[in-house]
């Protein structure tokens, strides 16, 4: 897992899945690329979340025992299992 946080690994990754990126050092790295397009990634506020967009942030909740067996029979039924 340690190798997934290296700033260079991190900025890498940012730039293939598009996500929230756990390391906050992984901008600096896409922001000194030379690629304009991989630069830009660093002011992605979907990457990078900024102060006001970390407002708007919520965990959801974990899901009971009860609720997953109940999803999964939906689903189920839904894929015709």
């Amino acid at each position: 897992v340690d190798h997934y946080y290296d700033p260079e690994v991190a900025a890498e990754l940012a730039t293939w899945v598009n996500y929230v990126c756990p390391v906050p050092a992984a901008r600096d790295v896409l922001a000194s690329s030379k690629d304009e397009e991989t630069a830009a990634l660093a002011e992605d506020p979907l990457i990078f979340p900024d102060g006001a967009m970390r407002q708007r942030l919520a965990i959801a909740r974990d899901i009971t025992s009860e609720e997953r067996m109940g999803f999964a029979k939906k689903w189920n039924a839904i894929v015709g299992l």
